[in-house]
């Protein structure tokens, strides 16, 4: 028995036999399978990576104040913002026309500064304001007036559609008219010197007289 196993010859009874066992005899499949796993070698695991570490978070820096606030209403009332800004920087018509208050922001300004603008009558108002000045002052009015004087008379043709009120400027040289202009004086004929333009509304009637100095 020993040379045929050996040998590796076994008869067809005995192996057919053997056949037959491992395949029904539950305890012979059962020291197999332990053969197989004492005998198998050990499975190579790879390690776990370890975790990248986390990268440090960039210095971002701050947006300017102009970055943080931007608005593109802002660039459209652009005209309109500087108005109210040159507004602001003339205390009286700040104080007294406009009527402002310290504890309006600016967008309340702006509200404010278009409900007065929009009103003809406080038009007029601004108009003899400005042309008192000029009397005081003896000279005619600053450009900063007469931005303000022509900003806020845009933003009252804003109510308009079909028409619109403006400024009425002098021809130097002209021959004085009581009934178109103001003189600075009680002499003189001819306009050598406009101080302030005269204001004609809507309806083209002429409210204010040019303020002008004659010789």
């Amino acid at each position: 028995m020993d040379e045929q196993f050996e040998q590796g010859s076994l008869g067809p009874d005995l192996r057919a036999e053997l056949i037959r066992m491992l395949r029904e005899d539950q305890d012979i499949q059962q020291v197999l399978r332990e053969i197989i796993v004492t005998s198998a070698p050990p499975m190579h695991v790879e390690p776990e990576p370890e975790p990248e570490p986390e990268p440090e978070p960039k210095a971002v820096a701050p947006l300017s104040p102009y970055e943080c606030l931007h608005d593109p209403l802002r660039d459209q009332l652009s005209a309109h913002l500087k108005l109210l800004a040159m507004l602001r920087a003339d205390e009286e018509l700040n104080r007294t026309w406009l009527a402002q208050n310290d504890s309006d922001n600016e967008g309340m300004q702006l509200a404010r500064l278009f409900a007065t603008a929009a009103q003809w009558e406080r038009l007029l108002e601004l108009w003899s304001v400005t042309a008192e000045r000029c009397k005081s002052l003896s000279g005619p009015a600053s450009a900063a007036e007469l931005q303000i004087l022509d900003g806020c008379l845009h933003i009252h043709n804003l109510i308009w559609r079909d028409r619109h009120a403006h400024l009425c400027n002098v021809t130097l040289g002209a021959a004085y008219d009581y009934r178109l202009h103001n003189r600075t004086s009680l002499r003189g004929e001819v306009i050598t010197a406009q101080w302030l333009p005269g204001l004609i509304n809507a309806g083209g009637e002429l409210q204010c007289l040019p303020l002008v100095t004659t010789e």
